[in-house]
């Protein structure tokens, strides 16, 4: 009996530290991703006007597929560094800071993969007769405004994960300087609308990957 159940373990045992490295590495590839638009053309500004989008979309073709398909990714990479995250802090977390980390993190990983969506899914495919592409960038730059506005929910999502995580961090052995940075870098993440609080859960994203890709235990 006894080495029936040494069978049965030791699949599980072999894959625990495959499933411990999902978390942070779905973390650094979100991180990656967004480093990526923002040092390449696909990062260039779509215009004020209706025929500066018009152009873009037509000179940035495929750089406009590649955001929309890190934008379908980053759901896969967002869920599966918050549901890393979760399984690292269940021990130490309060059932309140446990449940804040999953919901803030799923309203993130939803809110962030929508933003990218609605920015790119109606410039992949622009009418080629003139007349319609002109309309279709007019009503483009209509809504373009409702995607900052689901960034900045992503921002304020992902304060609510940021904040409860890195607090429970400290009690997990998280240097105590390191986990109030995290706070800090939580409370940050609230200017994501105003665009430059997106760096602050950035970075967090990033160091909360390194820790969990270092740390030994939960």
């Amino acid at each position: 009996m006894s080495s029936i159940t040494a069978e049965l373990a030791r699949p599980a045992i072999a894959r625990r530290p495959w499933t411990r490295l999902v978390g942070p590495l779905g973390g650094l590839g979100l991180v990656a991703g967004l480093v990526g638009i923002f040092v390449t053309p696909a990062g260039d500004d779509t215009g004020e006007t209706p025929r500066e989008v018009v152009a873009y979309a037509a000179s940035h073709e495929g750089w406009t597929v590649a955001i929309a398909l890190f934008g379908l990714l980053s759901i896969a990479l967002g869920a599966a560094f918050v549901a890393g995250l979760h399984a690292r802090l269940r021990s130490v977390a309060t059932a309140t800071e446990s449940a804040l980390v999953l919901i803030g993190g799923t309203a993130f990983t939803l809110c962030f993969m929508l933003c990218w969506t609605l920015w790119t899914a109606p410039l992949v495919d622009s009418p080629e007769d003139p007349a319609r592409a002109l309309a279709q960038a007019e009503a483009y730059l209509g809504y373009d405004d409702v995607g900052w506005f689901l960034l900045g929910a992503a921002g304020v999502a992902a304060a609510v994960m940021t904040v409860p995580a890195s607090i429970a961090a400290i009690r997990a052995g998280v240097p105590g300087w390191l986990g109030w940075l995290g706070v800090i870098a939580g409370i940050a993440s609230l200017a994501t609308v105003a665009f430059f609080g997106i760096f602050a859960w950035m970075a967090w994203i990033a160091v909360a990957s390194v820790v969990m890709l270092l740390a030994q235990g939960e």
